[in-house]
């Protein structure tokens, strides 16, 4: 990196690089800094470090760190949930949707490791409308995935308990698909792809004996 471009704010080697270019590459950076570190750990001048970026071109594509992890929630979040809405409306028959949905979740998992674990452990250190946008994003894929809960368990009611046992049932499915990652290792584990079949037995298997008790 030159001095001249540390010295006007502009990212030096990287000028080779598109704007989106430049700005994935940071997304990406602090992302892996973060999920290892966490948000409170991890400062723009370690951002810069990893990426070879001078602290100064880091604000010409964030206001402050709070922004640039709004910028990484919100991109992951919003490519996940146009992948799974897409899904959802290309799909009629509700058990391929939840399959459909427990694999593509695990696979964008594992191709954003960094990323989700951010959005997963960091929510709360955003704040006021960064914070609601977020949730806002989050609610919709919620109400995706119950959508197709309650479809493969043909509930129509709108009852709070017909409501609470979607919620239970759509919480559980998040809950042990948001933790693979704690515990996956590729060179110890089945392939992604594997694990995606084998936990879309799992939760569909769940489903099943709820259809059949419901029954």
């Amino acid at each position: 990196m030159t001095q001249a471009a540390r010295e006007d704010g502009r990212p030096g080697e990287e000028q080779r690089l598109s704007k989106e270019q430049k700005l994935a590459a940071l997304l990406e950076a602090a992302s892996g800094l973060m999920s290892k570190r966490g948000f409170s750990q991890t400062t723009m001048r370690d951002v810069a470090r990893e990426t070879g970026f001078s602290l100064a071109g880091m604000y010409y594509y964030f206001d402050s760190k709070d922004d640039l992890l709004f910028q990484i929630q919100h991109g992951t979040f919003s490519r996940l949930l146009a992948e799974q809405e897409s899904l959802v409306a290309r799909t009629a028959d509700p058990e391929e949707r939840m399959r459909n949905l427990v694999a593509t979740h695990l696979a964008f998992f594992h191709r954003y490791a960094g990323e989700m674990k951010v959005c997963t452990f960091e929510l709360e250190s955003l704040s006021g409308e960064p914070y609601e946008a977020i949730e806002g994003l989050r609610r919709r894929y919620y109400h995706l995935a119950a959508g197709v809960v309650a479809e493969l368990l043909g509930i129509e009611s709108t009852s709070a308990k017909s409501q609470s046992r979607i919620r239970h049932l759509t919480l559980f499915i998040f809950g042990a698909l948001n933790w693979v990652f704690m515990w996956y290792q590729p060179e110890k584990d089945v392939p992604m792809v594997r694990l995606a079949e084998e936990m879309t037995e799992f939760v569909m298997g769940g489903l099943r004996a709820q259809m059949r008790g419901a029954a």
